[in-house]
């Protein structure tokens, strides 16, 4: 009866089959699923070859729904370390669901620009966003946001939903219209101008992938690199674009507040941040490795922004006014 009870507290807590585990066992790491899980399942094998010690990936359906989860298990957390977007990174903070990080406990620290080091977190990847596309589909190949509003593009895109990637699609063509974080009316003034061009949105990364497969659209007019990297290459029908300005997406690990194994979470955030374990995640992901010995995978080289080019984000006060923003995208935007 014991048990049975358990399992059932535990799937309540959204970590059922391949996600339980017992309070005190392994380390336990919340990322994705897909790609992510499995690149870090791997990492977390060779991690215990190496050390002894045992690291359990669950997964989060998004970092929306990993965030609800920490504050729902903030009394008793259930996670040790957490990988989530900037901009739920920024919303975690006065949740006061992330320990602040002691980065004198990660030598590899050391390699990695301060820039990409915060206060209760430090960035592990870099992905690239961008434009993905058919190269046999498309009126013309795409090298900068601005082709996005070609009329030769009229009813030939998909466009990311509200809360895909929430913020950033709003953001760039803000940007590219002289607003910024604080000033997205030209942005979505802009935006409207697309609705033609839309022919249906996207919510998640693999419906985006099989609407170019299946040849819906030819172009999706946000993509995430780590998604579409394996669908790349000289020989390849799909294309992928960073235009200028860049945008890109810290990912950093952080630490749970309250976790009882606050050292060994340490002690694997540093092993993901060392040059072998940097150069592993940023061929899986075809994201920028964040420490500056790891190197990127022949494909990316090629591909990533000067640094001069990304554009900086102001995650702080996007965070603060993202429910704001979907709900505007949402009527504005996606609503005919």
């Amino acid at each position: 009866m014991r048990k049975i009870l358990r399992t059932i507290l535990l799937a309540a807590a959204g970590l059922g089959a391949g996600g339980a585990y017992a309070q005190g066992d392994a380390l336990v790491m919340m990322t994705w699923g897909g790609v992510w899980q499995k690149t870090f399942d791997k990492i977390a094998a060779d991690y215990q070859k190496k050390t002894g010690k045992q690291v359990r990936v669950v997964t989060q359906a998004s970092a929306d729904a990993g965030l609800a989860r920490l504050i729902a298990q903030k009394a008793r957390p259930e996670v040790d370390v957490w990988t989530p977007n900037m901009v739920n990174y920024g919303r975690a903070l006065p949740a006061g669901v992330l320990a602040p990080l002691n980065v004198s406990a990660l030598p590899n620290a050391a390699d990695v620009p301060k820039s990409l080091q915060f206060s209760h977190g430090i960035t592990t990847w870099v992905s690239q966003r961008g434009i993905f596309y058919r190269k046999d589909l498309v009126p013309f190949e795409p090298t900068k946001w601005e082709d996005l509003w070609d009329p030769r593009l009229k009813g030939k895109m998909a466009g990311p939903a509200a809360t895909f990637d929430p913020g950033y699609f709003p953001l760039m063509a803000a940007v590219i219209n002289g607003g910024n974080e604080r000033n997205l009316d030209p942005g979505f003034a802009k935006l409207k101008q697309l609705r033609e061009s839309f022919v249906a949105f996207y919510t998640n990364n693999p419906q985006s992938i099989r609407m170019l497969e299946a040849g819906e659209v030819p172009l999706v007019a946000w993509g995430v690199l780590p998604n579409v990297i394996q669908h790349l290459g000289p020989d390849s029908k799909f294309g992928f674009v960073i235009p200028k300005p860049a945008f890109v997406a810290e990912t950093p690990m952080t630490v749970v507040a309250g976790t009882a194994r606050e050292k060994d979470a340490l002690a694997f955030i540093n092993y993901a941040l060392s040059p072998e374990v940097q150069s592993e995640i940023a061929a899986a992901f075809g994201s920028a490795p964040a420490n500056r010995k790891a190197t990127p995978p022949p494909i990316l080289q090629k591909m990533l922004p000067d640094v001069d080019s990304i554009y900086k984000v102001d995650y702080e006060y996007l965070a603060s006014e993202m429910s704001k923003i979907i709900d505007r995208y949402d009527r504005e935007i996606m609503q005919r």
